[in-house]
């Protein structure tokens, strides 16, 4: 039975080791520096990771694998407007729970976490689970398409596989192109998702109003149920 306390500070590692690696990319961290974050010692960290590409590949799995398994992003009501909202809202999470785990002196999440990314993808053991992740999430945002089409609350003449290709460039597009917003990240990037996808929803829904106004309507019950 593995004890609470062995998972407590398993958990440290792996957080500890994701801020660094965020703020000086894989090479130049140190076992040294994570034993100073976590207060371990080297024996107690190689207690749980054999090296410190396993920690990186542990940081991987926690930080990217799991937040973008299916089911996390299983959120398809029906609605296009509502569920593309989700989507951003969604990266607008991610990026903020990202700022929130960064050390304090480590500025610009958005530019950090996918710099994290793409080094991650130079492995060749993590390169075919990420092609496999992005597919995955592809599919999803697929699917939200073709059910919006199905249910008539696209356009009938736009092509669905380019509104899947547009959907996924603005939401990794918009974020990109703001990487240099250094802190309250959720609050800046949360103007430019709604400046951005509410143009794009207007141009390709039949009747942008009235699924506007049904997500709308849904939020402020959400709130009520919440306070």
């Amino acid at each position: 039975m593995v004890k609470k306390k062995d998972l407590n500070s398993k958990d440290s590692i792996i957080k500890a080791a994701f801020s660094l690696f965020l703020q000086k990319g894989f090479k130049e961290v140190t076992i040294k520096n994570i034993m100073e974050i976590t207060k371990l010692s080297k024996g107690a960290i190689y207690h749980h990771f054999e090296s410190k590409e396993d920690i990186y590949s542990a940081t991987i799995e926690t930080y990217y694998f799991e937040l973008m398994q299916p089911e996390r992003l299983n959120f398809k009501s029906g609605n296009f407007v509502q569920d593309i909202k989700y989507l951003c809202d969604f990266a607008l999470k991610l990026f903020d729970s990202i700022e929130n785990i960064s050390l304090k002196d480590s500025d610009y999440p958005i530019r950090n976490y996918f710099s994290f990314q793409l080094e991650s993808e130079k492995n060749e053991a993590i390169h075919g689970q990420t092609t496999l992740t992005v597919s995955k999430f592809r599919n999803l945002i697929r699917d939200i398409i073709h059910v919006a089409h199905d249910n008539q609350q696209l356009k009938s003449n736009l092509d669905l596989e380019a509104i899947t290709f547009t959907v996924i460039g603005l939401i990794e597009g918009v974020a990109l192109h703001h990487s240099t917003i250094k802190d309250n990240v959720k609050k800046e990037l949360s103007k430019k998702y709604d400046l951005v996808f509410d143009s794009y929803l207007k141009f390709i829904c039949a009747d942008y109003l009235e699924l506007n106004s049904a997500y709308k309507k849904r939020q402020l019950e959400l709130t009520k149920v919440i306070d």
